[in-house]
């Protein structure tokens, strides 16, 4: 999706709110912990209306491996 091409239905109609992700306050984050959240880039096909999201901020990503716990069946750190 981050390429423009739909996964789903191969069209090259995907939309990003990249630009709108920079403004904590739209709602689209989630929290990594009780003083931290990391915002959320959505990708939309306006063809079949497909979605992804995706955390584009490198800090918050190296703050969630610290932090998070892995599900048990993948706990390989």
């Amino acid at each position: 999706m981050r390429r423009g091409i739909c996964p789903k239905c191969s069209h090259a109609t995907v939309y990003s709110g990249q630009d709108l992700a920079t403004q904590a306050s739209n709602g689209s984050s989630i929290p990594i912990d009780f003083r931290h959240q990391a915002v959320l880039v959505h990708y939309v096909c306006v063809e079949c209306g497909y979605v992804e999201s995706y955390i584009s901020d490198r800090s918050a990503l190296a703050r969630i491996y610290r932090q998070w716990p892995l599900p048990l069946a993948n706990n390989k750190r």
